[in-house]
């Protein structure tokens, strides 16, 4: 698959301009300047005389098709070497104004490379003049090949090529003849030449690209050893030109880095430390039941422990490893061609799914029921002495407002004796056992325990995505509500007997942090991660290390450990260090206002590589508003670094309602539906345009998905300022997505609390974007998934409808296949690809790359 870049590398890092003068016409220009190998002598195969079965002798194009160096990953500089069967070749250079010679001896491959950038999506004619055998590769995809060696006049090869704004590589294997090893290669443009918009360098260097963002080995995830000593890394990649994806896990020893383990292509799953030893369980399926297996990782011994398991679906270790405990799993829904459904969740999958929970005894292999009934029991944790468990189970409730209700309950897994800890709790918690189990760590949100965890100020309704903790005797049934001043959002804790300290990760602001709380001192206390963005973390067994995944602004995602003690942090994994090593970033700051009523509203830019604030720059604004905030992470389904790179500013701001500024912040969520926001993005950029003078006000776009798809088209209702507009998945009638998406009522609870379309029509109507379409006079594409579950299709259908009817400047794209977010890896590129061309269009006022994506038909 032709391999898609996005921008150019800037003149300052190209080795002059590698074209020789132009022709008269001022579309045609010579490649003048190679990286060349060093001859590399080839050698014709035993028996090359002898006819195959085809009846042919082996051939000499056969020597150049045949003899194989992939260098699709192989960016070479000037003095690199290539490595070829132990031998090292140099990369030189070799510059010529027409044609490039090689020496006349039979029979040697020379590889020439040199890397073509462009600033926007351009169409262009590739020509090859050559005497001698040669194959031509553009982004490693062969475009014209020759297979003789002419002897009287050289043999003219012509293939068109449309290339996408950014960087790409040229490549030549050239096998040489007796005389006559002269070639030429030229681009013919099919309008005139613009030197600012094509260059070419001898420099591997380039910008941020979709194939940057999306290929390349991924860390996803790092859990230790009971001592910290070993870690089990998860890792994923996609394999271009396929869909697919490939995932494993190794066992990596942390000190050294060294890989123990691999289980890259292994049908094994749930693989896991046992809290005891460095010890590994993992699964296997044999004829539809399962098996459970122990690996004793330093003494190299397997032992299983469970067969036959019919519907497994997963399991945790009690933490004296004499016990685990497991579910099994069943989903009730049948074929149907008429069913009546029951009650509002029975329309999405997975409703009339349960879940139950059984204990196995290690030692003698007994297995025991532990919970039956209608509703599902999870377990929430296990004691440390591995004597009870606690367990959930929860089930809508249409009477009242969260029409929800949670029950969680204690089990001594020993008599099978229950407690009930709470019940019909409206606002759910995670619970986790006190190292001494005599409380509970709850994860909920500021409602969990009504308004004893509510730090909401003046507003009516707390915004329950707002995560809190809180610490419950089981004796006293006393709660301390211990995040009530704490502003980060908390998503993941963990109690550590070790130090008697809880760990914790949290949203503050865009960032996500590792904090820690001292219980004594009621203080949190921020570790330095080295990260702006903590994804997941994991603490050893003995409490000693933490293990987390985590990446910065302008860096990837990284493995790493942070050691307690001495409060050191260690990278045991970059697996994207060679794949990025050649990116250029541009700068990024934080850039804030203060409205008038004194609120400061955050924000952060990204500029081009070669920025320049004498020019006048196109900007995007982006946004999510939809409660949680945009984080400053890397890639992404929207990375901004990419769409800086492409030559655009990017404002990037954090409205109100958003979680990570404190609970009185988001709340402000409640009941808004975007009126606040919208204005406060209307103001942002305003403030910022005309606080730069290098933006250019006319040609400021604007990009939202889900609820930021709603706010583009809500804005689009308020303002002109934007020169276009882009909506993925974007909720256009707040009463239908209520209504039909899987999770509009559900996300409503904290978007418009106890307000409905029948007692809140201001809400619902009048603030719904459909019902303002009249209003829109910006450019607007409207992106959707084709089956998408969470903001249904039709939300951009009626928009499009309407706009289309009002005779507005709309366009609709579908994704075929995909749900809420586009997974699927070409439809990926594609679906960003359509995001581009439609900015170049109307903020470069440059429409060829979206005409070629999607011309006009006459339908």
């Amino acid at each position: 698959m032709k391999r898609i870049f996005v921008l150019a590398v800037s003149a300052i890092l190209c080795i002059n301009l590698a074209f020789a003068n132009a022709d008269k016409d001022n579309k045609q220009k010579t490649i003048s300047k190679w990286l060349r190998t060093e001859a590399i002598q080839l050698h014709l195969p035993a028996f090359h005389t002898t006819e195959d079965f085809s009846g042919k002798t082996f051939e000499l194009k056969n020597l150049l098709q045949e003899n194989q160096k992939d260098l699709s990953d192989i960016n070479p500089r000037e003095s690199d070497k290539l490595n070829w069967n132990g031998q090292e070749f140099a990369w030189e250079k070799q510059t010529s104004k027409g044609y490039i010679s090689l020496p006349n001896k039979e029979n040697q491959i020379y590889y020439f490379v040199s890397y073509l950038n462009t600033d926007q999506w351009s169409e262009v004619e590739l020509e090859l003049a050559t005497f001698p055998m040669l194959e031509v590769y553009i982004d490693g995809v062969k475009k014209i090949s020759h297979y003789k060696h002419e002897t009287e006049k050289e043999k003219v090869l012509n293939e068109s090529l449309k290339l996408e704004q950014g960087h790409h590589k040229i490549v030549l294997k050239v096998l040489t003849g007796k005389k006559n090893n002269k070639f030429k290669l030229s681009l013919k443009a099919k309008t005139d030449w613009n030197n600012d918009t094509f260059n070419l360098s001898l420099s591997p260097k380039q910008f941020m690209d979709i194939n940057k963002v999306l290929d390349g080995t991924k860390v996803k995830s790092s859990v230790l050893s009971y001592d910290g000593k070993y870690a089990l890394i998860s890792y994923s990649r996609t394999l271009p030109p396929s869909d697919k994806v490939e995932s494993w896990k190794e066992i990596q020893e942390v000190s050294t880095g060294k890989i123990l383990s691999t289980f890259r292509g292994s049908q094994l799953t749930n693989i896991k430390w046992l809290p005891i030893g460095n010890k590994i369980s993992y699964v296997k399926s044999y004829n539809k039941k399962t098996s459970i297996f122990i690996f004793d990782f330093e003494n190299k011994k397997e032992k299983q422990i469970a067969s036959n398991l019919s519907d497994f679906s997963s399991y945790t270790w009690a933490p004296n490893t004499k016990t685990l405990l497991y579910s099994v799993a069943k989903d009730h829904s049948k074929e149907w061609k008429i069913r009546k459904i029951q009650g509002m969740e029975d329309r999405l999958p997975g409703f009339r799914y349960r879940s139950f929970l059984y204990k196995l005894d290690v030692e003698s292999g007994v297995k025991q029921r532990l919970t039956y009934g209608t509703l599902s029991t999870d377990l929430a944790d296990i004691s440390s002495d591995g004597k009870h468990i606690l367990f959930t189970s929860s089930q809508p409730d249409y009477s009242g407002y969260p029409y929800f209700k949670q029950n969680l309950y204690q089990m001594n897994v020993e008599t099978f004796a229950v407690d009930t800890i709470w019940k019909d709790k409206l606002v759910s918690g995670q619970a986790q056992y006190s190292p001494d189990g005599t409380k509970l760590l709850v994860q909920g949100g500021p409602s969990c325990f009504g308004e004893i965890g509510e730090n909401i100020g003046d507003q009516a309704l707390a915004n329950n995505y707002d995560g809190q903790l809180y610490i419950y005797d089981l004796v006293s049934k006393k709660i301390d509500p211990i995040s009530y001043e704490f502003d980060p959002s908390i998503g993941n804790a963990k109690w550590n007997a070790k130090d008697n300290k809880i760990y914790l990760q949290a949203q503050d602001m865009d960032y996500v942090r590792l904090f820690s709380y001292d219980l004594s001192t009621k203080e949190f206390t921020v570790l330095d991660s080295k990260s702006d963005v903590v994804r997941n973390f994991n603490m050893s067994n003995n409490g000693e290390v933490i293990s987390y995944v985590a990446c910065s602004i302008s860096s990837p995602y990284k493995a790493s450990v942070y050691q307690l003690s001495n409060q050191q942090t260690q990278v045991i994994s970059n697996p994207e260090k060679e794949h990025l090593e050649n990116i250029q970033f541009g700068k990024t700051e934080n850039w804030n206002f203060t409205k008038e009523d004194g609120k400061t509203i955050i924000g952060r830019v990204y500029y081009p590589p070669n920025f320049d604030a004498n020019k006048k720059y196109p900007m995007i604004v982006n946004y999510y508003a939809g409660t949680v905030p945009v984080e400053r992470s890397f890639g992404g389904r929207y990375p901004l670094n990419l769409y800086a790179a492409m030559g655009y500013v990017v404002y990037l701001l954090q409205p109100s309602g958003a979680t990570g500024f404190g609970q009185e912040f988001s709340a402000e969520h409640q009941n808004n539906w975007g009126i606040t926001t919208a204005d406060e993005i209307i103001e942002g950029t305003k403030k910022f345009a005309a606080s730069h003078s290098f933006i250019n006000a006319d040609k400021i776009g604007c990009i939202g998905a889900s609820y930021g798809g709603f706010m583009t088209m809500l804005l689009q209702t308020r303002t002109d300022i934007f020169a276009a507009a882009i909506s993925h998945a974007g909720i256009s009638d707040i009463t239908s997505y209520w209504g039909e998406g899987y999770w509009g009522y559900s996300y409503s609870v904290n978007a418009s609390g106890k307000s409905f379309p029948w007692n809140h029509r201001k809400l619902y109507v009048d603030q719904s974007p459909l019902f303002n379409a009249n209003k829109v006079n910006t450019p607007m594409l409207l992106i959707h998934g084709s089956v998408d579950t969470n903001v249904p299709l039709g939300e951009s259908i009626q928009m499009y409808q309407a706009l289309k009817l009002l005779g507005k400047d709309v366009d609709f794209v579908q994704v075929k296949n995909q749900n809420h977010q586009i997974l699927n890896y070409t439809q990926r590129i594609l679906w960003n690809n359509t995001i581009f061309a439609y900015f170049t269009k109307h903020l470069k006022e440059q429409p060829q790359w979206w005409e070629n994506l999607y011309p006009d038909k006459n339908l």
